[in-house]
């Protein structure tokens, strides 16, 4: 009894053993990396690749505006901004760039010495670098007229 017992159990314990040790069938499974970089099909870090997760927050003067970009003289800023802080920054604008504020909708409506504040996205690992920060591009901008 105790035999047939043990030769049940040494026959489940092999199938169960051979299912979880065999390779997947071809086209499935994880994708072979050998040889390949790691970095292989991710966007680089920094330079024009870079996908933007981190928002930055600037609040400033509009001392200066064209049709591409905005010149702001920023006075604060959020954690990422700090490199921004106590300068003069061009801000690149698009026509995606949304513009709120005091019934102002288009870029058109800002006017020079409007209090502004500035939401952008860049990467990480280039707001983290040492030297001159990268140029923002709005992908919000609220005004409201100058404190009387």
């Amino acid at each position: 009894m105790k035999l047939k017992v043990f030769v049940v159990t040494l026959a489940a314990t092999s199938l169960c053993v051979s299912v979880a040790v065999a390779a997947p069938p071809p086209g499935k499974g994880k994708p072979e990396t050998a040889g390949k970089p790691e970095t292989a099909g991710k966007p680089l870090p920094t330079g024009p690749t870079c996908k933007p997760k981190v928002t930055v927050v600037l609040k400033g003067t509009l001392t200066g505006m064209t049709t591409l970009a905005l010149t702001v003289d920023v006075t604060s800023g959020n954690r990422w901004g700090r490199a921004y802080d106590e300068a003069s920054h061009s801000i690149m604008v698009t026509q995606d760039t949304k513009v709120r504020g005091e019934g102002k909708k288009e870029l058109d409506d800002l006017v020079l010495g409007d209090r502004v504040l500035v939401q952008a996205r860049a990467c990480k690992a280039e707001l983290l670098a040492p030297g001159v920060p990268p140029v923002l591009t709005a992908v919000r901008v609220v005004a409201h007229s100058a404190a009387a």
